[in-house]
């Protein structure tokens, strides 16, 4: 009884299909999404905590900036699979709000 269950439950389960087109353009909408309101008005959840404990203190806007861009595209693309630019440009805006909150709100 207990296979059948798990074996009704894992045949609906589908990866997403990470193709360049919709990498590059999920990357887009968190790019932009930053862009709007980059390090001086965002702060990404532990990203900057992180950060501060390894060397080339220069580096980290563009290390955050990077690791706020991978973890948009592959949480996007996950959750939504896109089927067009518009569908991942708007997973990439969408979902990187997910990992960010206003400096000096909640």
């Amino acid at each position: 009884m207990v296979s059948g269950v798990i074996c009704v439950i894992t045949t609906g389960f589908e990866m997403p299909s990470f193709t360049l087109a919709k990498v590059a353009y999920t990357a887009i909408g968190a790019t932009v999404y930053w862009g709007l309101a980059g390090r001086t008005k965002l702060k990404t959840f532990l990203l900057p905590d992180i950060l501060k404990h390894l060397p080339w203190k220069q580096a980290h806007p563009i290390l955050e900036f990077l690791l706020f861009l991978t973890m948009g595209c592959l949480v996007g693309i996950g959750f939504t699979d896109p089927s067009n630019p518009r569908q991942a440009i708007t997973a990439g805006m969408g979902w990187t709000g997910v990992f960010v909150r206003r400096k000096g709100g909640s």
